[in-house]
């Protein structure tokens, strides 16, 4: 499934903290590295060859990392491109015929916006219109890279109950199997909400005892998921949660968990509002500490 990883680079040093988990990603599951310089339309043709040569000087040093002083390291291919004009239109084009199969990029715009509402204006448009998976780095990730020997060691899979955060699994599934990583699967269990409009309406109902079925529901639901993916050889765990706010439960969990990557499926419509979890995920973007693997649902 993933033969192919595009990243979009734009000469400064926040773009780059991508390169050690593409870096990874090669080495570990064999795949080729695409790095890609869009220089605007109004920069003069002849300034070309000065962004070659910066990919160029990158994929050197990318391939050295990726063979890691081993010299019976088997070849990966790094592959350089630089095409004009305006970065989404070019990162969208470009995705579509090389057949790649993940994006990697910086959770902050170029002019250093930090995770809010949009993640920058590329980010964003490559996230709700590309149909492929796109992995989101945070700075703070980046912090991590010096210190592990292997910066993915544990996956965690975040769903909601419907098809549509599903359509996460296989890739999820893919990573998992050929990283050779465990993974935690994860979902809350909704809290039944006592509204108090003044009446005693509710004094009779046994809230207690319906969110401790509701949770019982949810974990046969996850229980059952958890026995499929192990049949494919997977090692895989599950944790139910009970709660009101999902972000912050997702955020905890990773946390405790050790978790090094999280991956979840978004709509795909029309920008990072408009997640499958809605809301959560923007929180989980603006509050979260790892890397972030968003799954199109057209990419499902």
């Amino acid at each position: 499934m993933f033969k192919r990883i595009l990243l979009p680079l734009d000469g400064s040093e926040l773009a780059e903290i991508t390169l050690p988990y593409g870096e990874e990603l090669a080495r570990r599951m064999g795949c080729e590295v695409v790095l890609l310089h869009v220089r605007g339309p109004e920069r003069q043709q002849e300034y070309e060859h000065i962004h070659q040569v910066y990919l160029d000087r990158l994929a050197e040093t990318v391939e050295a990392n990726i063979k890691g002083g081993q010299p019976k390291a088997r070849k990966v291919k790094v592959s350089t491109k630089v095409v004009s004009g305006e970065p989404q239109e070019s990162i969208c084009r470009l995705v579509d015929e090389n057949d790649v199969d993940l994006i990697i990029m910086t959770a902050v715009s170029t002019s250093g916006l930090k995770i809010g509402k949009m993640l920058g204006s590329v980010t964003d448009h490559v996230c709700r219109t590309v149909p492929k998976p796109v992995m989101l780095i945070r700075p703070q990730s980046a912090r991590q890279t010096k210190k592990k020997e292997q910066l993915i060691n544990k996956l965690m899979i975040t769903l909601d109950g419907s098809e549509l955060s599903k359509l996460a699994l296989p890739i999820a599934e893919e990573l998992a199997s050929k990283l050779k990583i465990s993974a935690t699967l994860f979902r809350m269990a909704t809290l039944v909400r006592l509204l108090d409009n003044g009446s005693e309406s509710g004094a009779f109902v046994d809230y207690a005892k319906l969110n401790e079925t509701e949770k019982k529901r949810v974990e046969r639901e996850m229980t059952a998921l958890e026995k499929e993916l192990k049949k494919k050889g997977l090692d895989v765990s599950h944790i139910v949660t009970l709660g009101f706010d999902a972000a912050e439960d997702i955020i905890e969990t990773a946390k405790k968990t050790k978790s090094d990557l999280m991956v979840m499926s978004t709509h795909g419509r029309s920008g990072l509002g408009r997640f499958a979890f809605g809301s959560v995920a923007e929180k989980i973007l603006r509050h979260g500490e790892i890397p972030l693997v968003l799954v199109n649902a057209r990419a499902g």
